[in-house]
This record gives C-alpha cells, structure tokens and sequence, in this order.
C-alpha cells in the first residue's frame, strides 16, 4: 500500500524485501512499528501487535482503526499548511483531535521528526516531491489502514518487556529499533535507545525462541553481537532537506538463513 505517515528511519522503500525474507509465522511483533510500513505490507498472520513507545503516534493508529470515518473528516477539512504544522506541536486533550495533529506533524515536517521543531516541510517544485498531494490522498489511505489495523493488537508499552512476553516458537519478531547513536548524524526519534538499551534489547533477542529480523546500521555493539547471525544488506540513500544526504548500508540481521541475500540500492527520505 501507499506510503501513510513520513517518519524517521521508515520502511516504505524496502518493506516488500523484507517481506519476502520473512519465513511463515502464526504470530507476529514489531516492537518498534513506527511509521507500521511493514506491517501494512504483509500478509495477515492469525496473531499480530504492533508497538511504539512514542504515545501520540500509537494514539494515531488506534485513531485510524477505531474511528476512521472521523478521522478521515478531521483530515479532509486540514489545509496543508504552515499554521496547522505549528499547531500540530501542541498535543491536544481530544484524543481524535491529537491524532489529527499527529498526521499534519508527520507529513508536514521536514523529514517526519517527532523529537524537535524542524521547520514545515513547504513545496517548491510541481516536479515533487509534491507532500501537499499526497497528503490530499490521506483520506483514502486511512481507510486502507484502518482494514489492515482491525484485528491488530496496538500496545505503547517497554519493547524489551513486550518481547519477553511474546517468547515463543511460533511468533515472528521484525525489530526495527532507533538507530545506534553513533551511527547517526543527529537525532530523528521522540524516544532514542541508550547504547544500554541496546545491548539489553540484542540479549532478550537473542534468547528469543522464534524467529527474529532486525534492522539497523552496521555499530561495532552488533557486529560483536550478531557474529553467527546471517546479515542482508542493502545500500540505501538517508537524509532530509535541511541536512545532507548519504549513502547508507541498511542491514537485516536474521537468526535463521534467508532466502535471499539483498544487494540492491533503493534511494529513501528518512
């Protein structure tokens, strides 16, 4: 499906490759969802939940699923506009309302950054990216979003605590965490992970009993501790507007042998 929300570090671009890597599964986590790219990209497993420790945005998803017609109204009356991304700085006490603003701040911001006021995200050329377009098509990709949230279950809870709870053989993990501190220029994310984090995610990872894809940066931290694990790889091109792009290698580690191995160059907006 069309991409729904800008965020940092999301998976439109390479969701369908993942996807294919994946092996069959009863059960299925994705600890981080953030921008849920690809989860709504998936097949449908009997047991799925999505988590994110960033509270307006799971209150967006809940949003969708649980009132998308509202939504959808909210959306369709929202200019894109300067005003309304300042607005969508302050949260709101309306649950609804909020979950409004938390769609304008992610597709009106420069690069989708929930964590600091990074400037609106204006058009400059009819050739695009064309952001006021595409958030014109929101009413139509929230009624999409909201068929594929139905069943899912919506936690904002500790992902390491959430992973432990779903230790078992038959459920798939796709993690994909905030990024390594040192592996970034600066910060994207409302919630960054410690280097502590970290480590205490890889260990309960580890001992996972089912099986698990994790994406992120090459660190020296999962080098060291993903050794055994086989690794895809792909060059991806990260950045936004107001900061310089870069080639990136995004990398999946898997602890069961995919099959296929990526080397593939996908150009993607962070």
């Amino acid at each position: 499906m069309k991409r729904i929300l800008n965020y940092p570090g999301s998976k439109w671009g390479l969701a369908d490759l993942i996807i294919e890597n994946m092996p069959e599964h009863k059960s299925y986590l994705e600890p981080f969802c953030g921008s849920c790219a690809v989860f709504m990209n998936k097949q449908k497993a009997t047991l799925e939940t999505i988590n994110d420790l960033d509270g307006r945005l799971v209150n967006l998803f809940k949003a969708m699923r649980d009132n998308p017609e509202k939504l959808q109204y909210l959306i369709m009356h929202t200019l894109y506009s300067r005003e309304e991304y300042m607005l969508s700085q302050e949260i709101s006490s309306d649950s609804l309302e909020d979950a409004r603003r938390m769609a304008v701040r992610l597709w009106f911001a420069v690069g989708g950054k929930t964590n600091a006021n990074v400037g609106f995200r204006k058009n400059v050329s009819w050739n695009g990216p064309y952001n006021a377009y595409e958030w014109n098509d929101m009413y139509n990709r929230i009624g999409i979003a909201a068929a594929r949230l139905k069943d899912a279950q919506i936690e904002n809870v500790d992902a390491i605590k959430l992973i432990e709870q779903h230790n078992d053989k038959d459920t798939l993990i796709y993690c994909d965490p905030p990024y390594v501190a040192t592996s970034l220029a600066s910060s994207h994310y409302q919630h960054d992970f410690s280097l502590e984090q970290h480590k205490e995610l890889l260990k309960v990872l580890k001992n996972h009993e089912g099986k698990v894809m994790l994406s992120g940066y090459e660190s020296e931290l999962y080098k060291q501790e993903l050794s055994d694990w086989p690794a895809l790889k792909t060059m991806t091109k990260v950045g936004i507007t107001s900061e310089k792009k870069s080639d990136r290698q995004e990398i999946i580690w898997c602890n069961f042998d995919p099959p296929m191995q990526l080397n593939l160059f996908k150009e993607e907006q962070a």
